[in-house]
């Protein structure tokens, strides 16, 4: 009886046992799988805007503003009209601003996104150009979307956004607005995630650093106290919003009541028209740096007048990067946040070491045909010497080898070519010298 007893215990336990480890073993299998379903839903739900530094290319011209729908022009005009009332130095008297058109763009990265799940949303692309310096922004917007933002802007980090144009051909971002003749500078371009939602705290350093989130590449999790620091400090001036910055990213979350799901067109905008003058001031710096390097690279654009040129068409941009050019001081807070944030300060540092390193370059080249030249006066010097004395010479050596003096007349020409010749050749030395000297302190 006892032993039965034990023997059904046993069995019992051992049945218990067998169920209480199946139970955890499934588990395990659906927190794994629904773990994995998570890390594959990033999904951002809200606007998104790129804004991209850059400028018309010499030879082009740009006045033509082409149609576009209401929704476009309502865009438009609200970024022109926050220019107007905002922005005190002037330039917006010498802006235009236009609806390039819409086009699908990729919203997929590459390594990540098999063929059959890529996916593109379509993007509209507004050009603000300066008529006056051709300095221009391109704003690429998604409006009103749903997609894996981080994938996005991994995209956008490596320079690799991708669109189809008028014939569905996939196309770069610098092919696709040449036709306009404009140069964009897509290293330098900036990403603001305009939401009313939380963003979950394991996907928001994603969009700080631009790169994909659950990357199956990377098989890891950012723990960057940068970004963590970044996710907790808010730049907003107004309770109206919270903003966070990163170097190249701006999350900014809507705080307005609203019952719609996304952020409104005129919230945007009082946040948008802040960095699209920022901007300006990347484009200009970056314009100039640009053509400074090329300068420096090709020997026959090594002259005084082309550094005079580009100094000419940097000082046209002041009122771009004099950067306090805003009425309202929460404006002003703001964009000074911005910049220091974006660091486009130390493209000016860049420009400036630039610049020199041209200057020294053209004193370099100047001083070496500056030689060249000097060596060309001398030989001339040394000709005209020759020339000027050797029929003198051989009067004297003819008289000397035949016994007879020279005659009182031409003792005096002799000694006047003599003297002339001197003069001459002293001046040219004077001449030189005097050339050298002016380089050298120049250097």
């Amino acid at each position: 009886m006892f032993g039965r007893t034990i023997g059904a215990i046993a069995s019992v336990s051992h049945d218990t046992l067998i169920a209480f480890f199946a139970v955890q073993w499934l588990l395990v299998f659906y927190l794994i799988k629904w773990s994995k379903r998570k890390l594959s839903e990033e999904i951002f739900s809200g606007n998104v805007y790129i804004l991209i530094p850059a400028y018309l290319k010499k030879g082009f011209s740009f006045t033509k503003v082409l149609p576009c729908e209401a929704k476009h022009k309502n865009f438009i005009d609200d970024i022109s009209q926050r220019f107007n009332d905002e922005i005190s130095s002037g330039v917006h008297k010498s802006q235009m601003r236009s609806y390039l058109g819409t086009f699908p763009l990729a919203c997929f990265d590459d390594a990540e996104c098999p063929v059959d799940q890529q996916f593109y949303q379509d993007a509209e692309l507004f050009l603000s150009l300066h008529s006056k310096t051709g300095l221009a922004v391109l704003t690429i917007r998604l409006f009103e979307k749903q997609l894996p933002a981080s994938q996005l802007l991994d995209r956008l980090s490596k320079g690799a956004l991708l669109f189809k144009n008028d014939s569905g051909v996939c196309v770069s971002i610098d092919d696709l607005v040449s036709q306009w003749g404009i140069s964009v500078l897509s290293t330098s371009a900036k990403a603001c995630l305009s939401t009313r939602q939380e963003i979950p705290a394991d996907v928001l350093p994603y969009y700080f650093a631009n790169e994909t989130y659950a990357s199956k590449n990377m098989s890891a999790q950012i723990t960057s106290k940068e970004f963590k620091q970044q996710m907790s400090t808010n730049v907003a001036q107004y309770d109206s919003s919270d903003i966070f910055v990163g170097k190249q990213s701006v999350i900014r979350i809507d705080r307005r009541d609203s019952q719609h799901d996304y952020p409104k067109l005129t919230s945007d905008s009082a946040f948008l028209f802040v960095l699209e003058a920022l901007l300006y001031k990347e484009a200009a710096v970056l314009r100039t740096n640009k053509q400074v390097l090329i300068a420096i690279e090709k020997n026959d654009l090594l002259a005084l007048d082309v550094l005079n040129k580009l100094t000419a068409e940097f000082s046209a941009t002041i009122p771009f990067w004099d950067i306090n050019i805003f009425n309202y001081l929460t404006a002003q807070q703001l964009a000074n946040n911005l910049d220091e944030r974006f660091g486009i300060n130390q493209y000016f540092e860049l420009y400036e070491k630039n610049q020199q390193l041209l200057q020294y370059r053209i004193n370099l080249k100047e001083g070496i045909e500056q030689e060249k030249k000097n060596k060309i006066l001398y030989i001339i010097a040394v000709i005209l010497f020759i020339f000027e004395l050797a029929p003198h010479c051989y009067v004297l050596f003819t008289r000397i080898l035949s016994g007879k003096w020279l005659s009182s007349a031409e003792s005096l020409s002799l000694v006047g070519a003599g003297i002339s010749t001197a003069l001459l050749a002293s001046i040219l030395v004077l001449v030189i010298r005097k050339k050298k000297r002016k380089h050298d302190a120049s250097l």
